[in-house]
C-alpha cells in the first residue's frame, strides 16, 4: 500500500501552509478580512500560484478549486480554507460590520485562523 501523501510529505505540507498565510498578511490576533482579501488581487494570486504546489503534497479530489469544469466564486477562499483544515488549522468567519470613511457601512466576514494541538 502506497503511504499517504500527509505522512510522506508532513515538512512541505507545513512549508505550503506558511506560504499561505504569509500570503495573508495577518493581523496580530491572526485575522483577516474578507473585504481586505477580495481587494488585493496581488494577494489573490499569490495563492493561486501555489496550486501546482499544492497538487505534489496534498490529495486534491476533495478540493473544488482544482476540479475541471467546477465554478467557484472565490477559488483562492477555497484554496486557503481546504489546505489549512486538513493540516488542522481551525479557520473560523464571523460576520462584522465596519464603518466606512464616508460614515457608511460595510457588512464583511473576519476569519480567525489558529492552530489545533
Amino acid at each position: 500500500m502506497r503511504p499517504k501523501l500527509s505522512d510522506k510529505y508532513q515538512e512541505e505540507r507545513e512549508s505550503v501552509c506558511n506560504k499561505i498565510i504569509a500570503a495573508l498578511e495577518l493581523t496580530a490576533d491572526n485575522t483577516f478580512l474578507l473585504c481586505d482579501l477580495d481587494a488585493n488581487t496581488e494577494k489573490q494570486q499569490k495563492i493561486l500560484d501555489l496550486k501546482t504546489e499544492i497538487q505534489q503534497y496534498f490529495a486534491c479530489s476533495t478540493i473544488s478549486s482544482f476540479k475541471p469544469n467546477f465554478e467557484c466564486k472565490r477559488p483562492y477562499l477555497n484554496i486557503i480554507r481546504s489546505i489549512l483544515r486538513k493540516q488542522n488549522y481551525s479557520f473560523i468567519g464571523n460576520d462584522i460590520t465596519i464603518k466606512q470613511p464616508d460614515n457608511s457601512y460595510k457588512k464583511t466576514i473576519k476569519y480567525v485562523i489558529f492552530r489545533n494541538n
